[in-house]
């Protein structure tokens, strides 16, 4: 299972996940790199007084990483997943 402990490691773990969406023809990468997207966002905002407590942006974005992480491979490993997720990996 992939796991992430840093926004930085988050974004690379996606352009990975979006890389092999590609190759697979996958439409999987699109919600990866809508992530991603967002990742990057929340990264280039933090240090400049957007958020109330860039600790706690920072810890919210690796936690739902991890969430997607495990998702997305129990889904690729035909592992049992939450109803969100596979509505979410299936229609993806």
């Amino acid at each position: 299972m992939m796991t992430t402990t840093s926004i930085d490691e988050v974004i690379e773990i996606l352009e990975t996940i979006i890389e092999t969406s590609k190759s697979e023809q996958s439409t999987m990468r699109y919600f990866a790199a809508l992530y991603q997207k967002v990742t990057i966002e929340i990264k280039s905002r933090l240090g400049t007084n957007y958020f109330d407590d860039d600790a706690r942006m920072k810890k919210l974005d690796v936690i739902f990483a991890n969430r997607y992480l495990s998702a997305y491979d129990d889904y690729k490993n035909g592992k049992a997943i939450t109803k969100s997720w596979k509505m979410a990996f299936k229609y993806s």
